[in-house]
């Protein structure tokens, strides 16, 4: 946003008292003001005196309007201010004594005069207004706005040369005085010129009081101008368009101070930025108008001409290089800045990033973050072979190059991967690796790396999923982490085209236990259960507690039902030691069930539970029927049905 643009306190809020409102558009009340006096001085067009006092009435609002602005709004530098004040205040002056007085006497201005001097009084105290604002406003180190303003003005300079100056000063009728004086215009017209377009080239956007100073100028300068050209022409007339141009300029400037803006007008700084193409455009045009006018002047023979336009020719070559060295520094700094910014970015976000080439991988740019995280600076590594200590993870294998993202990404599509694992001081560290290619146009030009360490989240999954897959009390898998692990190893006994076997452990008794000694005796129960069989099975064999009393085991490297006797021999073993030694006043007891899963048939795991239940009972009631034969009981079925004796898994 412009440095010029009013702020929401300059705004006309709908609830501020009316002094406030008032005092917010009094520019609008002095604009109408100077439209009455501009349009009372077309009416009055033949009454001479008349046209002098309105003109002379327009100055005087000008001046007092700018003292009226100081006062409302209270400016953060008034010196600025005052000095405009002071400067048509002098052009007051000198019109009262060049226009007013010598309509008064009904004679014709005299040149020169006493008027002369104050009008170039009040030239000098403007600059002096305009180099104060520039000096608050301007940004330091920044040359471009200068250089505008130097080019415009020697484009505006060499046409009022051409045109006004240079046949002013041929003519004969002029006394020494008077054309030193009519020199002296030119010069300060070009120093007014320079410095108001400073002002204003250097706000980006400008608005406000920055926009009626920039227009005060502007009228002024072309003022000026065409009542030199009318001077050479012998035509002048004050009721001529000169003075409706005179007139515009007291309109502008009082409406500049009379803007809410003023007030923060010297306190915003200018910003530097690069030219747009319509000030370029117009720059390049004042650049051709020097050349052009050279030309002109050569081929009408003049003499003195040429030479001050091929001087100010080479001069606007100059300024026009360093302007175009101004524009590639600003693009050379900017693209600096931008990159730096860039790598601000990249250096800040909590991943690794790489960027490399697409044709050959070698590197481009790498973050802090990624070298932390491989334990490497990756910009140092010349190409995706040369990648170290990279594995797959959970193994030993190195990680070959053509899996890597990178390399599948150089071919076109984004790619990623979760199973790569490097070794960083001694421990493994989990990625996850996303390579993404940048295209210009068709071609694949870089190759952009995202690497995040996922070694945290990986084990916070794990243990969640272990939590959500083991037994609270007994510390062995829980019903669904039994039918995971279970269903993952029935998968791998078909794919290897072999028997598995399960068994159904049933606690004999719990429900005696806890009604005799309690639940803390029967939770005891329970977990001496899980520990035996715990003790009694392979690495390879899946163990879980599914219902309150009841354990399944799936023998994963055992095929037969006699396998699962010397399986439950063992148990018995083990339980009998434990019964003998553990000094507890129950003793403990369980039945097995045993299912064999054959791998030509099509049964469910919840099949193969269910089949094993129904031969845990069948366990049971032959005990019943012959009497107890020791702490483990177990009755094999000879394949797998379909009944269930009770609900399965």
């Amino acid at each position: 946003m412009s440095a010029d643009v009013m702020t929401g306190e300059d705004a006309v809020p709908g609830d501020e008292p009316p002094h406030k409102r008032a005092r917010h558009r009094a520019w609008l009340a002095y604009a109408a003001l100077s439209a009455a006096l501009l349009a009372c001085y077309a009416a009055a067009d033949g009454h001479r005196l008349a046209q002098a006092v309105v003109f002379a009435l327009a100055n005087l609002a000008a001046v007092l309007a700018i003292l009226i602005g100081i006062r409302l709004h209270r400016p953060a530098r008034r010196a600025p201010w005052y000095l405009l004040a002071a400067g048509q205040a002098a052009y007051l002056l000198g019109n009262l004594h060049w226009y007013v007085a010598a309509a008064v006497a009904d004679r014709p201005p005299v040149f020169p005069s006493p008027a002369v001097e104050a009008f170039l009084l009040s030239y000098l105290l403007n600059t002096l207004a305009l180099l104060q604002l520039i000096r608050a406003r301007r940004a330091r180190g920044d040359w471009s706005a200068l250089l505008d303003a130097l080019i415009v003005t020697i484009a505006f300079t060499a046409v009022n040369f051409t045109v006004v100056v240079a046949p002013m000063l041929n003519t004969t009728e002029l006394a020494p005085k008077a054309q030193l004086l009519a020199g002296v215009y030119p010069f300060l017209d070009m120093i007014f010129l320079v410095l108001a377009a400073r002002l204003f080239f250097g706000a980006q956007d400008a608005r406000g009081s920055l926009t009626a100073l920039a227009a005060w100028a502007a009228v002024l300068l072309l003022a000026d101008m065409a009542y030199g050209l009318q001077q050479v022409q012998g035509t002048e007339s004050e009721a001529d368009a000169p003075f409706y141009g005179y007139l515009l300029s007291y309109l502008f400037v009082g409406v500049a101070a009379l803007q809410p803006g003023m007030r923060d007008l010297t306190t915003r700084r200018e910003r530097a930025h690069a030219a747009g193409r319509v000030r370029l455009a117009a720059l390049a045009l004042c650049g051709l108008a020097v050349p052009a006018l050279v030309i002109d002047s050569v081929r009408h023979a003049e003499l003195v001409e040429p030479i001050v336009l091929a001087c100010a020719s080479a001069l606007m070559f100059l300024l026009l290089m360093l302007r175009v060295g101004d524009l590639l520094a600003k693009a050379v700094s900017t693209g600096r800045r931008e990159q730096a910014r860039l790598q601000q970015f990249l250096e800040a976000v909590p991943i690794g990033v790489s960027v490399r080439t697409a044709d050959t991988g070698e590197p481009v740019y790498a973050n802090q973050v990624a070298g932390r995280i491989l334990g490497y600076d990756p910009g140092e590594v010349a190409s995706p072979e040369e990648l170290p200590d990279a594995y797959i993870s959970g193994t030993g294998e190195p990680y070959t190059p053509e899996r890597l993202p990178l390399v599948q990404a150089r071919q076109g599509r984004t790619a990623s991967v979760d199973d790569l694992e490097v070794e960083v001081d001694g421990r493994r560290r989990r990625l996850k690796v996303v390579a993404t290619p940048i295209r210009d146009g068709d071609t694949i030009s870089y190759i952009v790396v995202a690497i995040s360490d996922i070694t945290t989240e990986r084990r916070m999954a794990e243990e969640l999923r272990r939590l959500s897959s083991v037994d609270e009390l007994t510390g062995v898998d829980n019903r669904r982490g039994f039918l995971l692990a279970a269903r993952t190893e029935l998968t791998r006994a078909q794919s290897a085209r072999r028997p598995a076997v399960l068994l159904f452990i049933d606690l004999d008794g719990l429900k005696a236990i806890n009604d005799t000694y309690g639940h803390s005796a029967g939770d005891d129960a329970i977990r001496t259960t899980a520990r035996l069989l715990r003790a009694n099975t392979r690495r390879h064999d899946v163990l879980g507690r599914i219902g309150g009393d009841e354990f399944c085991v799936l023998l994963t490297e055992a095929s037969t039902a006699a396998d699962a006797g010397l399986w439950a021999r063992r148990l018995r073993e083990q339980v009998d030691r434990h019964n003998d030694s553990a000094g507890q006043p129950y003793r403990l007891a369980v039945t097995v069930g045993v299912s064999v899963f054959d791998h030509d048939s099509s049964a469910t795991l919840e099949e193969l539970i269910d089949h094993a239940d129904a031969a845990m009972y069948q366990a049971r009631e032959l005990d019943d029927r012959q009497g107890p034969k020791g702490p483990v009981r177990i009755h094999g079925l000879p394949r797998v049905t379909h009944e269930r004796r009770r609900s399965g898994c």
